[in-house]
């Protein structure tokens, strides 16, 4: 079997700029030790899960909305992590409704690329999470956003590349939002230090996704996207 995450491997399974930059930057601020469970929110085709597990030895509940559980179970099972790594298919939104995992079941939460689609508002970490995370959980989270707000209109030579609802916010924004919460404690907000790196594997990848992109981030020449990252704990 091979155990190793090839470049082609990852390369077929991006789904944005590249989450394992990413999720290299926060990773160390979750304390992650062998045996630890992990929530990965949104974690797509589960590139982070796998990185994740076989770089600290966590237990990972790998959830997504978008990418069929059994699919992701595949992924896994060609790592031999299987065992170590479930897949999950679940609307976070709908928690703590459905309640897939217990209270107080998780030591470290993280989200690469995604949260921007559903936690971008005040009270989503408390509603949504906060119950199965434990006391003093880690959390880090990062997400695409801009440098500077767009206070007079998305630039005309965006325009063609811009949707609704892409939630392209600033740093400060994200600190404004996070400072909000009853339950979570900030100790990092700041830029990525690899925001272009990981635009640029994606770009190269064939993924159709990434062509379209091209385009987009030809335009924008580095002068308003990035990334930023947040870390923090549950204070509960």
């Amino acid at each position: 079997m091979n155990t190793m995450i090839s470049h082609e491997f990852i390369n077929d399974n991006m789904m944005g700029p590249n989450a394992l930059m990413l999720a290299d930057e926060v990773a160390g601020s979750l304390n992650l030790k062998p045996g630890m469970r992990v929530l990965d929110l949104a974690c797509g085709t589960g590139l982070t899960s796998i990185h994740l597990a076989r770089r600290y030895g966590v237990e990972i509940v790998a959830m997504d909305l978008w990418i069929a559980a059994e699919d992701n179970r595949q992924r896994f099972a060609q790592f031999g992590l299987e065992q170590q790594i479930t897949a999950l298919h679940q609307d976070v939104n709908d928690l703590p409704r459905d309640r897939p995992f217990p209270e107080d079941h998780f030591d470290a939460l993280i989200s690469i690329d995604a949260w921007h689609y559903f936690g971008a508002s005040s009270s989503f970490f408390d509603n949504h999470l906060v119950p199965f995370l434990k006391p003093g959980a880690r959390v880090a989270v990062v997400v695409p956003g801009l440098k500077a707000p767009f206070n007079d209109g998305v630039p005309p030579e965006m325009t063609p590349y811009w949707q609704s609802g892409m939630n392209f916010f600033t740093v400060d924004w994200w600190r404004q939002l996070w400072q909000q919460s009853a339950f979570l404690r900030m100790d990092l907000c700041t830029e990525s230090e690899v925001n272009g790196a990981a635009w640029q594997s994606w770009l190269d990848c064939n993924h159709p996704y990434a062509i379209r992109d091209r385009a987009m981030m030809a335009v924008e020449a580095g002068r308003y996207f990035n990334f930023t990252r947040m870390t923090g704990w549950t204070d509960k």
